[in-house]
């Protein structure tokens, strides 16, 4: 037998033998729980049973019910669910872009949805607060959303709201506002058992049409608290028409060791009445850094802005163009900006319009 046959056959029981002990591993572990199924065009009459795929449920709070921490709700025809409150690990996904899956916001419910219970004014003592998701889960637990529209409705408080939690982990969602909310269409605001890191994931997703009349009728606010870090990716996610696009907010964090850390990449901002992204922080309170990598941003009273003494902000390869003002630096940040930044045509005499109160705006060059 020649040498390369033999290794092949050598080769060829490894494999063989890494096969059997990986299925020999898999037969012993704990299965994962089997998901529950919604299909929204069914009456409420089929709300019966632990909602297999053969017998799926008709609205989304009955099923969550049906599931322990851990589970999963997948939604397979289209349908208007919610409020819900997510306090433990969970799964909730669409099963396709084009399948209009809205939770919606309505302050009006009397019940909300939650995780191993049936619908009831109260999840883990927390009720309606007139958001269309609540996620309020332990300080190590994952939350999983996808395609999924969540709407702040004629009459809710919100989209989206965050307030304890281990990861959340959300793609392809829309969000929307009603026009006239004081509130943002996404809240991120944990505040963890033991100051516990709280991670934040959005890809390929929308978020927009919160232009009401109040100031912070914005779109997103990240405001973690306490003594909370919260660690933040925005990856390909449209936001737009609002008072402000993404606001990441130190303030109300006690200490400057609690860091509020947002990676913005390949996103789009349009149409702002103030700041399209804003670091704010103010002297004494949590640490803001933010970097920008490959945003367009369009329309806004200010394109971006860094504001606060420990606010430190990176921009690299960024388009800036149309806005009043396209870059500014007040309250003593920080700024700093690669050689290959577009920011012109802004502002009355259509330059590049870089506007320092106080502050530090520094080069560097590409690596």
């Amino acid at each position: 037998m020649g040498k390369n046959m033999l290794k092949f056959q050598v080769v060829l029981t490894s494999c063989v033998f890494a096969l059997v002990g990986l299925s020999s591993a898999s037969a012993v572990g704990t299965p994962p729980p089997p998901p529950a199924y919604v299909d929204g065009t069914l009456a409420l009459t089929f709300d019966t049973g632990t909602c297999p795929i053969t017998a799926p449920c008709a609205s989304l709070n009955y099923a969550l019910s049906q599931i322990t921490s851990g589970g999963s709700v997948i939604i397979l025809k289209a349908g208007h669910f919610g409020p819900v409150v997510l306090n433990t690990k969970v799964s909730i996904s669409g099963t396709e872009p084009n399948v209009d899956v809205d939770i919606i916001a309505d302050s009006t419910a009397t019940v909300v949805g939650c995780v191993g219970q049936a619908p009831a004014a109260t999840c883990g003592g927390i009720g309606n607060t007139g958001y269309a998701a609540v996620i309020a889960a332990g300080a190590t637990d994952k939350v999983q959303i996808g395609h999924v529209l969540m709407s702040t409705g004629p009459n809710g408080t919100g989209a989206l709201n965050f307030t304890s939690g281990g990861q959340v982990q959300i793609g392809n969602a829309t969000f929307r506002g009603n026009g006239s909310a004081t509130g943002p269409i996404i809240l991120l605001a944990p505040n963890n058992a033991g100051g516990a890191q709280a991670q934040v994931y959005f890809s390929n997703s929308d978020v927009g049409f919160n232009n009401g009349l109040a100031a912070d009728g914005g779109a997103i606010h990240v405001a973690p608290i306490g003594t909370t870090s919260l660690k933040l990716h925005f990856n390909h996610v449209e936001v737009h028409n609002a008072s402000y696009g993404i606001k990441t907010d130190g303030t109300a964090l006690t200490t400057p060791s609690a860091v509020v850390a947002t990676f913005i990449s390949e996103c789009e901002f349009f149409s702002f009445n103030n700041a399209a992204v804003n670091a704010l922080s103010t002297s004494g309170t949590g640490t803001v850094n933010a970097a920008f990598d490959t945003t367009r941003i369009l329309n806004a009273a200010v394109a971006l802005k860094a504001n606060g003494p420990q606010s430190f902000v990176i921009l690299t390869n960024n388009t800036v163009s149309g806005n009043t003002i396209g870059l500014q630096i007040l309250g003593g940040a920080g700024v700093l900006t690669s050689v290959n930044n577009t920011i012109t045509g802004n502002g009355p005499t259509n330059n590049q319009n870089v506007v320092i109160v106080s502050g530090t705006l520094n080069s560097a060059p590409l690596q």
